[in-house]
């Protein structure tokens, strides 16, 4: 073999062995991300919703880049409040319309009430556990804002109030967002913390 053919030849298998392994990489982060979502969506709250809450977590490339429960957590309320900011907005847009009757203009100010308090929820976690190190606290205001603070506007929709889908997908993934999130900070092992925690 000339040595030209032999200098093709060993860069030849040096590029199909460094693909290889990014193809190994990139599966291995694949099936640690899906396991790391399936892990936060295994609430037991969330058990009859359990593939939903794949699904929608799955569907935030942010949510599926998150390599050990801390980040999924994080990225889980970040985008939490994101989901909820956008529902309240939407409500706030439809309250500002003049075609609304009183019954569903007062369900609707339930609702936007019932956003401003998950929001409020949902980013009092994120800072206990980004900043405060108050991991208890934070997961009861993840559970707070995915039941309680929620409630009125389910409540308001259940009694056929509101009938928008945009807002009954928002009510949807609420729940989602919170118990996921919280899962992910519970599940997350307590003695291998980041150096951040």
């Amino acid at each position: 073999m000339s040595p030209s053919n032999l200098s093709m030849f060993i860069a030849s298998i040096f590029l199909l062995s460094s693909m290889s392994n990014i193809i190994i990489v990139t599966n291995a982060r694949t099936t640690s991300s899906s396991s790391l979502i399936e892990k936060a969506c295994s609430d037991p709250r969330l058990r009859p919703n359990s593939k939903f809450c794949v699904r929608v977590l799955r569907s935030h490339p942010k949510i599926v880049s998150a390599t050990n429960l801390f980040d999924l957590s994080i990225t889980i309320m970040e985008t939490g409040i994101s989901s909820a900011t956008n529902t309240r907005a939407y409500i706030e847009n439809l309250l500002k319309k003049s075609n609304v009757g009183p019954n569903s203009k007062g369900a609707l100010k339930e609702c936007k009430s019932s956003y401003d308090s998950v929001i409020l929820s949902f980013k009092s976690a994120l800072s206990e556990v980004k900043y405060d190190k108050e991991y208890q606290t934070a997961t009861y205001d993840l559970l707070i804002g995915s039941t309680d603070d929620i409630q009125r506007c389910l409540d308001n929709v259940a009694s056929g109030k509101i009938k928008d889908r945009n807002i009954l997908s928002g009510n949807k993934v609420v729940p989602i967002f919170g118990l996921s999130a919280y899962r992910a900070k519970d599940e997350h092992p307590k003695g291998v913390l980041p150096l951040f925690w």
